[in-house]
This record gives structure tokens, C-alpha cells and sequence, in this order.
């Protein structure tokens, strides 16, 4: 048999498109094996965590039901053991090694340059080393559209410029109203304007700057408080992806600070965001060091991880979230 009919050893998902790549992840598990067996071979390992040895025993390990054993190595290059060159060398040469028998799978959630040495290593190594980049679109009405189109519907070009107002370029948000709407219309006619007015609200909620920077400060009375008031006004899931998106902005602003970016009209282009957005967003920035926003993102990960895999509800877990953060000192 050629090594060209082979299936790949190595998948390298990457890009800031988490909902896009989790879906090319499932896809892949599912094609473990058709019984609940198939879970046995299937290990995940959190890149942060992680070593070359035990990453090392875990692709090398014979799968025990399934055909193949999925590795699924969550942000590779978080591992700490990745940042000097002699240790990259040794990472990709164990990523020569992966068997048949094993699916190991990359799930980078950065944006990758072209000329980065891990993605040039995956297009070198072809086909026994698989590359797709997820990454949120540039240009959100046309995104849309394709969307729309690609889900069995179709959109108005005034209504997928209007949804994209109304989420301010936010596509996961984006993604669900998608669905929603074209659910709305049956799949019969194109979703028009007046559809997206009435069933999609604006983003913007002055409470959620105000929840935000309550848990930020570790406030935890105070955004249980605007917690509340927000479940009268949204959906728990709509709540948590203003959460999540909220906090991935106070980051890049931060970052944008530090990088000698002051006014909101530079940050507003650099983020592409709206200046009344970036407005809103440099206060909070302000306050606080990159290091505590990076802490609280992190638990918004696991927050999201375990609302994911069903370990609990995402109302209790946005609660125990809140609770988590009460800033110690």
C-alpha cells in the first residue's frame, strides 16, 4: 500500500474559530468507531500541563477497541517544554513517530503565520500530517451569507449586514442566530431584515460592562447581583457568550495598552471593533494588569469545558464562576 492512501497521523486544527474547530474535532471522534466503546480510546491532554514523555506514552499506546486511538492535545503550544529550539526538535520529532494506530490532533486555538514552525512542519509533512485553519471572518456580512448558504438557507444581503451589526462582529454569536432564524423562516424563503430586528437583539447591555467588571475585581455580590438582572433580560447562553467575548476584548485591550495604543479610535482599528465599543472597553483595560485578565480567561475555559461535557449546567457553572472569583488580599 502507498503511503499516499494513509490515513493522516498527525491533525493540526488552529485559529480562533473554537466552535468551527470543536465541530472538526467530533467529526473526527465520531469516525473512532461506531459503539460508546470507542471512548476507551480516546485521551485528552491539556497542552499547559502537558510533557513530551507523557505525550510520548500517550500516542505510542495501542488503541483497545477502536481501529484508531484519538490523542487530542488541547493548545500544543502552551506546553511548557516548547520554547527553546533543542525542545521544538524534540516535540517534532515524536510528531514523526505517531503510528497508524493513533490520531493525534493538534487543537491550537491561535491564529497561525504562514511561516510558524509548527505549521510549516504539518505542510512539509503531508498527507500523513493533516492542516486546517479556523479563523473568525475578516468580512462578517459576506461570512453570513456563505453560512446561510452552506446550512441550506439563505439570507438577504440587507439581513446579514444587519445581523452583523447586531452582534458586533461577534461570528459565534453570529452562528447561533444563523440557525435560529433560518429555523424561524423554515428553510422556505430568505431571511430578511425585519426577521433579524424582530428575533436577534443589539449587543449592547450596559449591564454587562458593569457584571464584568465586578467579577474582574472579584465583586462577587455585586455581579451576582447584575447577574440576576441580566437572566430577567437573556438566555444563560446569550449571557455567557457576552461574558466570554467581554473578557476576550478586556485582553486584547490590555495588549493594545501595552503596545503603546491609547485612544479608542487605534484600538477600535486594531481590534476592529467600534469606537464606542473601545471606549467603553480602555477603563477597564486600564484597571487591571494582564496577568489577572488572563487568570479569569482561563477559568472561563474551564467554565466552558464543563458546560460543554455535561458535568454540570451552565447556570450553576456561571454561578460557581462568580463565586471563584473573589480576588484573594
Amino acid at each position: 500500500m502507498g503511503q499516499t492512501s494513509e490515513k493522516p497521523r498527525v491533525y493540526l486544527f488552529y485559529g480562533d474559530d473554537s466552535q468551527a474547530r470543536a465541530r472538526a474535532l467530533e467529526k473526527l471522534r465520531r469516525g473512532l468507531g461506531a459503539d460508546h466503546h470507542a471512548a476507551l480510546d480516546y485521551i485528552r491532554i491539556e497542552g499547559e500541563k502537558a510533557s513530551l514523555p507523557q505525550l510520548h506514552d500517550a500516542v505510542l499506546t495501542i488503541p483497545f477497541f477502536s481501529t484508531r486511538r484519538l490523542v487530542h492535545v488541547l493548545s500544543p503550544l502552551a506546553m511548557p517544554k516548547l520554547k527553546s529550539q533543542a525542545d521544538r526538535a524534540a516535540f517534532l520529532e515524536l510528531l514523526g513517530k505517531v503510528p497508524p494506530s493513533t490520531a493525534l490532533v493538534l487543537d491550537e486555538p491561535q491564529n497561525l503565520a504562514e511561516n510558524h514552525w509548527l505549521l510549516r512542519w504539518a505542510k512539509k509533512h503531508a498527507p500523513l500530517a493533516f492542516v486546517r485553519g479556523y479563523t473568525l471572518p475578516k468580512d462578517l456580512t459576506r461570512w453570513i451569507l456563505a453560512q446561510a448558504k452552506e446550512e441550506g438557507g439563505q439570507f438577504t444581503p440587507r439581513a446579514a449586514a444587519e445581523l452583523a451589526r447586531r452582534v458586533d462582529g461577534d461570528a459565534q454569536w453570529a452562528r447561533n442566530e444563523i440557525h435560529k432564524l433560518l429555523a424561524y423562516v423554515g428553510y422556505t424563503r430568505p431571511v430578511d431584515v425585519e426577521d433579524v430586528q424582530e428575533l436577534t437583539p443589539a449587543m449592547e447591555h450596559p449591564n454587562i460592562f458593569a457584571m464584568v467588571d465586578a467579577m474582574a475585581l472579584g465583586q462577587t455580590e455585586r455581579a451576582m447581583r447584575l447577574l440576576y438582572q441580566l437572566r430577567q433580560q437573556e438566555e444563560t447562553p446569550r449571557i455567557w457568550g457576552m461574558v466570554v467575548r467581554q473578557f476576550r476584548l478586556l485582553i486584547l485591550t490590555r495588549e493594545a495598552l501595552d503596545l503603546g495604543f491609547t485612544d479608542k479610535n487605534s484600538i477600535a482599528k486594531a481590534l476592529s471593533i467600534k469606537p464606542f465599543v473601545a471606549q467603553k472597553l480602555l477603563p477597564q483595560a486600564r484597571r487591571f494588569p494582564a496577568s489577572r485578565l488572563t487568570q479569569i480567561y482561563r477559568r472561563l475555559r474551564d467554565t466552558d469545558r464543563a458546560w460543554k461535557t455535561g458535568e454540570m449546567d451552565l447556570d450553576t457553572a456561571l454561578d460557581l464562576l462568580l463565586a471563584s472569583l473573589r480576588r484573594a488580599g
